[in-house]
């Protein structure tokens, strides 16, 4: 028909281009961050003088202050009591983040262990996030405000005074009775040695990670013999098996007849500073280069207000508590751009 008729005289518009913008690529960040060297994690108005005083600024800062409004009160009671379930402790690591000298603050938390000011908790199978410090009028408070009676208490504290440096109570030291009533109110708990079962090794510390069987002890024994790949309890040692347990492997502490100190909420209080350190190695892990701005990240950190991620997981999370806790933890370093204030690179 065309063919016939012939072209028409219409003038025709030239076609619309495609005005969409090309897709931007999802992982953000494409250029590496200009890195001018370490950050200071604090301020220099916020110099801290001493472990004690770093102690209180660190558990100071763990959360944000609850908002005047904007949750129910259904909510807000259930935050303030998850907040107070906290125990009062600073993890080693985190300690040392804010600290300008490691050898310093060594030396001084030796000191003030020694004198009985503080007192040092170990959580096994934690890594850096299993050790912590406490300053030990704030534990003997926890202890008699706790349900154990005055009596087992009393007991408690009276060995703590007099042995400011042990982690451990051997059998014996309290009468049944007030052992039960600590390990029920969380003050005690039965001591697994460092034995990896089905614990994840991610937790362990470098030095503690010695489950591998040792080439020494391999080289010993003929090939293809029981004892050539680390012997019976080579595979529990390094995490696998069952459920049941190999005869002779005594790894509670009715077995051992050693307890260790601990304090109630201490689980969740690690659970929590684990989660919030996991969620920055994730966010920082979607960029190009595992970095950012520190700002960038904050902002995702806080999103959504009362609504978001912050609020609803981890009920109000401090940043700088965060990151300072990453940073202790050798999870990430902060480094100053020049351009963008400062930057947060993930490491390992």
């Amino acid at each position: 028909m065309r063919s016939i008729l012939g072209k028409s005289n219409r003038v025709r518009k030239a076609s619309r281009k495609d005005r969409r913008q090309p897709e931007q690529h999802e992982t953000p960040f494409q250029d590496r961050l200009a890195d001018l060297g370490v950050a200071r994690l604090l301020a220099d108005e916020l110099t801290l003088r001493d472990v004690v005083q770093a102690m209180r600024y660190i558990r100071t800062s763990m959360f944000s202050p609850m908002p005047d409004k904007g949750l129910y009160s259904s909510r807000v009671s259930e935050v303030l009591n998850y907040r107070a379930a906290m125990p009062a402790v600073v993890t080693l690591s985190h300690l040392h983040a804010v600290l300008p000298s490691p050898t310093r603050t060594e030396r001084e938390l030796a000191e003030l262990i020694d004198k009985g000011v503080v007192r040092k908790l170990r959580v096994e199978r934690r890594g850096g996030m299993g050790e912590a410090v406490v300053e030990t009028a704030e534990l003997e408070a926890m202890i008699r405000r706790s349900d154990a009676s005055s009596e087992a208490g009393e007991a408690l504290v009276v060995y703590l005074r007099r042995n400011p440096t042990s982690q451990t109570l051997s059998e014996g030291v309290l009468s049944s009775d007030h052992t039960d009533e600590l390990l029920r109110a969380g003050f005690l708990t039965s001591w697994t040695r460092t034995t990896p079962g089905g614990d994840s090794r991610l937790d362990a510390r470098p030095e503690d990670r010695t489950t591998l069987t040792s080439v020494e002890r391999v080289s010993r024994f003929a090939s293809g013999s029981v004892s050539a790949v680390g012997g019976q309890q080579a595979v529990h040692l390094a995490g696998g098996g069952g459920g049941s347990r190999l005869g002779g492997i005594q790894t509670g502490a009715v077995e051992s007849g050693v307890l260790r100190l601990s304090l109630p909420g201490l689980g969740r209080y690690l659970k929590l500073g684990s989660e919030a350190v996991d969620w920055v190695r994730e966010t920082l892990g979607k960029t190009r280069w595992g970095e950012g701005p520190e700002s960038w990240l904050r902002d995702r950190f806080e999103a959504g207000g009362l609504t978001g991620m912050r609020w609803k997981e981890f009920r109000g999370l401090g940043w700088e508590w965060t990151i300072g806790l990453a940073v202790g933890l050798g999870v990430v370093e902060v480094f100053e751009t020049g351009a963008v204030g400062r930057g947060v690179r993930a490491l390992g």
